[in-house]
């Protein structure tokens, strides 16, 4: 298989005859490569024709990088978007996701709900966009929101009529435009699979945490029609888009919904040293509904994590830089407007959210925000209590999608990771993870 020696939990994974299996990849693991060389072993050993195997990455980027490692395969490897527009049959323009929030801010009219909920108008408006995508991706549909409305309260009532009314003005707009949303595109897949040619043998799906209930519900469709051998590759450490309606169940609930399968678990980071990931592994696990996983690396650096407390956050960033002589470096924050405010220019500098940087990785790592305000790090900002009607998500330990947030900024860097915090006012992260041995302090 190449020249790359695989490790005997890849080869595991990438060798494996159950038809239903789950890869724990953690990070650094490998799961690109490991689902590189299922694909081959399947072709090369199996026999297993090209045209039957189906790959389903969640970006353009993670799809074109597939194509590029596979670029002597010819396979199937798509986003859920191409492979709503395949099922569906015809070609049908998709809404842009910013078309949503200028319709909601054309259409809403009840101002009273601002003062009645103390929010501006802007955050109202985001609060309603949320609920519709949401409402959406859990494949409600408009007589749900009457059922909502018997259940609310008095200022309740009054917001969902108006999410209601603004939901339907887009659902009109849509109809007059003869265009459809990405939600929709899922919804109409899901239905026309039955009477649809699509079949595949083979299914492989990446970043399977980030699947949403309704993305869920078409691949197990799928894989019920197509009787398809199916290998999915996710991290519920790593799972860490809910507010895009992300069902974390997929992962935890798999061997529920998917009987005499298989958990496969990656046991090797070849990113992180071996100090680091065990600390972001026992942060991690505080959480007892986290699956149990241990990675190991065989980078046997010391002193790779390092809280660095600060009065003027640019002035201590500047001085780390040059007494440490970084140069490869990612500046990771919780929130957009914090990068705004960071003034440094280099082009071995990227500065991003832990979001974005999510799958990539530097041999340095900032991590910013890390202090103990409503909308530090964590966040400490609860969804609006509206959207427990769209979303049935529970929080069974505290800021848990917060830590699982950490955990993805801690894992970015290949050697070193600096929190910056606040003299006067760190968060409780922080003071967690200074409690552990080996970690360092600069003030």
């Amino acid at each position: 298989m190449d020249n790359i020696i695989l490790d005997k939990y890849q080869l595991k994974a990438v060798k494996t005859r159950r038809k239903k299996v789950l890869v724990l990849a953690g990070a650094g693991s490998g799961k690109t490569l490991v689902i590189e060389k299922r694909i081959r072993y399947l072709i090369n050993e199996k026999k297993v024709n090209p045209k039957d195997i189906l790959c389903i990455s969640f970006t353009n980027d993670s799809v074109n990088k597939l194509k590029k490692d596979l670029s002597d395969v010819d396979i199937n490897i798509m986003t859920f978007h191409k492979l709503g527009l395949k099922i569906i049959g015809r070609k049908k323009e998709v809404l842009s996701e910013d078309m949503l929030k200028d319709i909601v801010m054309d259409s809403f009219s009840d101002y009273t709900l601002l003062s009645l909920f103390n929010m501006p108008k802007n955050d109202m408006i985001n609060l309603i966009e949320t609920f519709i995508n949401m409402f959406k991706s859990s494949g409600k549909k408009l007589d749900d929101f009457y059922t909502f409305i018997k259940k609310a309260d008095f200022k309740e009532k009054k917001l969902l009529k108006e999410i209601m009314k603004c939901f339907i003005c887009y659902e009109a707009y849509l109809k007059k435009e003869n265009i459809i949303d990405f939600n929709d595109m899922i919804n109409e897949a899901y239905d026309a699979l039955d009477k649809s040619s699509v079949r595949y043998k083979y299914i492989i799906i990446d970043e399977y945490q980030d699947t949403s209930f309704t993305k869920f519900k078409l691949i197990k469709k799928l894989i019920k029609l197509s009787n398809a051998y199916f290998f999915a590759v996710g991290d519920d450490f790593q799972s860490i888009y809910r507010f895009t309606g992300a069902y974390l169940k997929v992962i935890t609930d798999f061997k529920k919904t998917f009987l005499f399968s298989k958990i496969i678990k990656l046991k090797n980071t070849y990113r992180n040293p071996d100090s680091l990931i065990k600390i972001a592994g026992k942060f991690i696990m505080r959480n007892p509904y986290q699956i149990k996983k241990k990675l190991r690396s065989n980078i046997l650096s010391k002193n790779v994590i390092e809280i660095v407390y600060y009065s003027d956050l640019n002035s201590k960033i500047k001085s780390v830089i040059k007494e440490d002589k970084i140069d490869n470096l990612f500046i990771l924050s919780r929130n957009n407007k914090t990068l705004d405010d960071i003034k440094i220019d280099n082009k071995n500098y990227k500065k991003l959210t832990v979001h974005k940087s999510k799958g990539l990785e530097s041999d340095y790592v900032f991590v910013l925000d890390l202090n103990d305000k409503s909308c530090g790090f964590p966040n400490k900002y609860k969804d609006h209590k509206i959207l427990r009607f769209v979303n049935d998500y529970k929080e069974y330990f505290p800021y848990e999608e917060e830590r699982r947030l950490f955990y993805v900024a801690l894992t970015r860097c290949k050697k070193k990771v600096y929190l910056f915090a606040p003299e006067d006012n760190p968060s409780c992260f922080v003071k967690e993870i200074s409690k552990y041995k080996n970690v360092l302090k600069r003030k």
